[in-house]
């Protein structure tokens, strides 16, 4: 890993963007079922005009969104627990 991909899985879009790719080598279905709603979340989130970085995910925002949208709540409760588990942020928004 080098530092530029570090810099990358940082941003909302460059660890969206790893995750889906980790999960193309582990759970090939699933990476096509959640690519949709990270998508769209990530869209919704820079759309609303906040930074593309990870760890300036809003906890309410993030909830909020997910309420609008429940077929994408396992995806985006799995990216985050994976962010954790990736070192990419201290806690999930959704904790």
């Amino acid at each position: 890993m080098t530092a530029d991909d570090i810099v990358h899985e940082r941003t909302l879009l460059g660890a969206v963007d790893s995750y889906l790719g980790h999960l193309v080598h582990v759970r090939p279905y699933l990476a096509t079922n959640y690519r949709a709603g990270l998508e769209a979340m990530a869209d919704d989130w820079l759309e609303d005009g906040h930074p593309n970085w990870l760890a300036a995910i809003d906890s309410q925002w993030l909830s909020q969104w997910r309420d609008t949208m429940p077929d994408a709540e396992k995806a985006i409760n799995d990216f985050f627990a994976w962010t954790v588990r990736a070192g990419l942020v201290a806690a999930s928004p959704l904790a």
